[in-house]
Formats: C-alpha cells, sequence, structure tokens
C-alpha cells in the first residue's frame, strides 16, 4: 500500500513543482532510528520543509485518526544507569563495607521526592526505575550495585532540570554514604511536540478525504515515546496515531502478547499519506 501511494506521489511530483520523501523509520522505540536517519541526511539534499507520521495504534476500527495540535502528544525518554561503586565485605561485618545497596535504596528514594516535590503537579512527568541489580550471595555485601530508569516529561524546560537533578542526587547521595557513582544516559529523546499550524491543515487534508467511518479523536497525550521527535523539534511536523483495532474487539495493549493490528488499515493509511502530500505540495508550491 505504501509503495502504491509513493508511485502515486512520485507520478505528480513533476506537476507539483515539490519532491517527496518516504521515510520508513526503523528503531523508533530504541530510540536510535530518527537520530540515524538524521545523521544520514534525510532532512537535506532537498532540504525538507515538513514531514508528516503515521503510526497505528490497537484502539479504534480503521477509518479513525488520533492527533494532538495544542501540547506534546508524546513524552521525552531519557533513559540512564547508576551504577554505585562501594567497598565489599562479609554480611558478618558490615562495619568493613561501604554498602552499595544501602546507597541505592537512598538515591531510589531520592529520585521519587523529584515528582513529588520539584516538578509542577499540573505537568505529567514520570520517573520509574526498572532494573536494580546488585550482589550474587545472601551472606556478602558487594562492591557495586545498578540502578536503570528513565525519565519522561512534556516540556524541555522540566526534561532538563529532572536529569540535572537525577544526576546530582546520585552523586551526592554516593558521596553522604562514602561511596561514589557514575551516571550514564541510555537514551535521550526530546518530548514528541506537533506544529499547531502544520497539523491543523493535515487534519483538513483528511477530513476532506472520502472515507467511510471516518472520526477524529483530539488532544491524545502518551506517556510513551518514540524518537520520530528528532525530526519534530526540527521542522514543523504532524505525527498521528491511526486507528488498527477490530469491530466489537476489546483492544489489546501495546507491547503485549495479545496487542492484533487490523491491516485493513493499510488503504486508509496510504491513502491519507499520499492525499496530504500532495494538498500540502498544492499550496505551497
Amino acid at each position: 500500500m505504501l509503495l502504491t501511494a509513493a508511485r502515486m506521489l512520485k507520478e505528480r511530483e513533476a506537476s507539483l513543482n515539490g519532491t517527496v520523501k518516504l521515510m520508513f523509520q526503523t528503531g523508533e522505540e530504541t530510540f536510535e532510528g530518527g537520530k540515524d536517519m538524521i545523521a544520514a541526511g534525510i532532512l537535506e539534499n532537498p532540504k525538507v520543509d515538513a514531514s508528516l507520521s503515521y503510526h497505528v495504534g490497537p484502539g479504534g476500527n480503521p477509518g479513525g485518526y488520533f492527533y494532538n495540535d495544542e501540547s506534546a502528544m508524546m513524552a521525552s525518554c531519557d533513559g540512564f544507569r547508576i551504577t554505585i561503586h562501594g567497598k565489599g565485605a562479609h554480611g558478618a561485618y558490615p562495619h568493613y563495607s561501604t554498602d552499595p545497596i544501602n546507597i541505592a535504596v537512598h538515591i531510589h528514594e531520592a529520585l521519587q521526592e523529584l515528582i513529588a516535590r520539584e516538578c509542577d503537579p499540573a505537568e505529567s512527568t514520570i520517573l520509574t526505575i526498572g532494573h536494580f541489580e546488585a550482589g550474587t550471595a545472601f551472606n556478602i555485601i558487594p562492591e557495586t550495585a545498578v540502578l536503570e530508569g528513565s525519565i519522561r516529561t512534556v516540556s524541555q524546560k522540566t526534561r532538563e532540570m529532572m536529569v540535572r537533578r537525577m544526576k546530582e542526587i546520585s552523586f551526592k547521595t554516593a558521596e553522604v554514604f562514602r561511596g561514589s557513582a557514575d551516571v550514564v544516559m541510555l537514551s535521550e529523546v526530546p518530548p514528541l511536540i506537533c506544529d499547531p499550524v502544520f497539523t491543523k491543515k493535515i487534519l483538513r487534508y483528511m477530513s476532506d478525504m472520502p472515507y467511510p467511518n471516518m472520526f477524529a479523536a483530539p488532544n491524545i497525550k502518551t506517556g510513551g515515546s518514540d524518537d520520530y521527535a528528532e525530526i519534530t523539534s526540527r521542522v514543523p511536523s504532524a505525527y498521528i496515531f491511526l486507528a488498527a483495532g477490530f469491530p466489537d474487539e476489546e483492544p489489546g495493549k501495546s507491547h503485549t502478547p495479545t496487542v492484533r493490528f487490523n491491516e485493513d488499515v493499510l488503504p486508509f493509511g496510504s491513502a491519507a499519506l499520499a492525499n496530504c502530500a500532495f494538498e500540502w505540495l498544492k499550496e505551497n508550491n
């Protein structure tokens, strides 16, 4: 379907005095695809003026689309690994140790206070520790402990504050308990914020399509992340979820074994992509 759309656009490029690039992004949720494609020159030669992305979602029947033209649609994602260095000892002699597990516990607790006491309650901010690893035996205090987690925000200002404070808390808490800490960033993705003017144009093009059972859901927000945000932070962009559910079927949650995607969304998505690109080029020759 997308190849059909590509051929259609290629045939019309000459009459439109413009160029359309199709970006088949990989690794969007490992936060590598967007950066790699930018590094490879996707936004240059010719220079890209605007971008449109569609992403399927398991809820709703094909013909539906979900968007946000007012604020961040998806959160940033700053993944981190904190390695705490202490001094190992036998469990019977803790006074000979610098216990990295104890330090890690205090770091974990202090990081939660960032949400409670340093973030605006009206603004969505998430800090999750998903991996805590230390030790190999019940009676040995290890030399190191590892915490891995992520920070998700919907504003660049809060994102910068949270990353800075996460590092400060890690370093200073470890120092208080006679240890040390290293922080490595595992991902650094900005919030995905669509351009309001460009998105409204895309919505107008889509609403004019003669497609059955179309419906629109505005101002959708999600704590998930996508490094297509690397594109939206550089050029005016619209990012839209296309409904890919089944009639009378409760949708499974994404990233679970129960999720299913209805391939009937493919004609709608391809038609929308071709139509929006054609109409935008026609208006912006």
